[in-house]
């Protein structure tokens, strides 16, 4: 089951992505699914996850890296079956990790860990400090385990001497052997600085999207808050004309607008709010130019329209992001 090009629809905009095999945990099954890894940063693992949501779920074993002899599997609806001999566990949470950071890398048509450790061996090479192999350690260590063999695209020596000027002479690392991996990468790769001559490839964007989580009012709010704060249910008084609303939410419900006039409602009340409240205006702008999206507890017809999942029209996101806008156009001095 190899990857897969995908793309996700947001309200008419295609986001490309990959589609990878793995196993997700449901109780004392593990379901062999396809994850979605978009160019936005988000993945699609029975709903959207953020990447760090995504590293969470890996960490406490809801995605399966590591199997033993008898667990159950599962395709859903499809077929069981037990392990048996298990020959290899290839991946760790750490490679997986590592290679879905790659897709993302990817898919944005930016280097990815194998690229930077590229540059990384021809910088130290150029210049061999300290300093330099530091850098050059921390980028080789970087690459999916699973996958530095192949990282300097030669299997006659695979990883070695990318690993020997990684880590210096040392316990793992001879005199001879270092010497031999500077003199593999003068005969094959050449001069460093050419390498290092040539521009990047895109650079890598500011801010990842931001998925703003349902929010309750009934329960206590999250703490620490967060950016739980960009929530319309946030107990941030808003006051239209002679009224001050206990929230956002609650002044839209007061206004019921119509269904033509919902946008442009919807927008005034976001900017007072953060027109009122400086210091949540703040959060809003700190989230640079990231995509937002809003998610709803469930989804029908009108959380479909302010947020909902993948397949969501996300206008409350968009506004938010108008907001933010016109908050940094203000913040420039300068005036619509």
């Amino acid at each position: 089951m190899s990857k897969q090009n995908i793309v996700r629809l947001v309200d008419g905009e295609r986001i490309p992505g990959l589609s990878r095999p793995a196993f997700l945990r449901n109780g004392d099954h593990h379901y062999l699914v396809q994850l979605g890894v978009y160019a936005d940063g988000l993945i699609d693992c029975w709903g959207l996850l953020t990447l760090e949501e995504f590293d969470a779920d890996v960490r406490r074993g809801r995605i399966v890296t590591r199997f033993e002899e008898g667990a159950r599997a599962a395709v859903y609806e499809t077929v069981e079956w037990e392990f048996g001999t298990v020959l290899s566990n290839i991946l760790t949470p750490e490679s997986l990790l590592a290679e879905i950071r790659d897709d993302i890398d990817d898919l944005n048509d930016r280097p990815d860990s194998t690229a930077r450790a590229w540059r990384a061996v021809h910088a130290f090479r150029a210049e061999p400090t300290e300093e330099r192999r530091a850098a050059l350690r921390a980028a080789y260590e970087e690459i999916p385990e699973h996958e530095r063999h192949a990282a300097l695209a030669d299997h006659s020596v695979g990883d070695g001497p990318l690993h020997d000027l990684a880590m210096g002479i040392g316990a793992d690392v001879t005199p001879d052997q270092y010497q031999e991996s500077l003199d593999y990468f003068d005969d094959e790769w050449g001069d460093p600085r050419e390498f290092l001559a040539r521009p990047w490839r895109r650079p890598e964007p500011e801010h990842p999207t931001v998925l703003l989580d349902p929010w309750h009012p009934v329960s206590a709010p999250p703490q620490p808050p967060g950016l739980a704060v960009l929530r319309n249910e946030w107990p941030a008084p808003v006051r239209v004309g002679d009224v001050t609303y206990s929230s956002v939410a609650e002044a839209w419900a007061a206004i019921d607008p119509p269904a033509e006039a919902r946008t442009a409602v919807m927008a005034a009340l976001l900017r007072a709010k953060y027109d009122q409240h400086p210091d949540l205006a703040e959060i809003l702008a700190g989230t640079g130019t990231a995509r937002i999206h809003w998610r709803a507890s469930y989804c029908d017809a009108d959380a479909g329209f302010w947020g909902c999942e993948a397949d969501g029209r996300n206008w409350l996101g968009r506004l938010s992001e108008l907001v933010r806008a016109e908050l940094n156009v203000h913040r420039m001095g300068l005036s619509l």
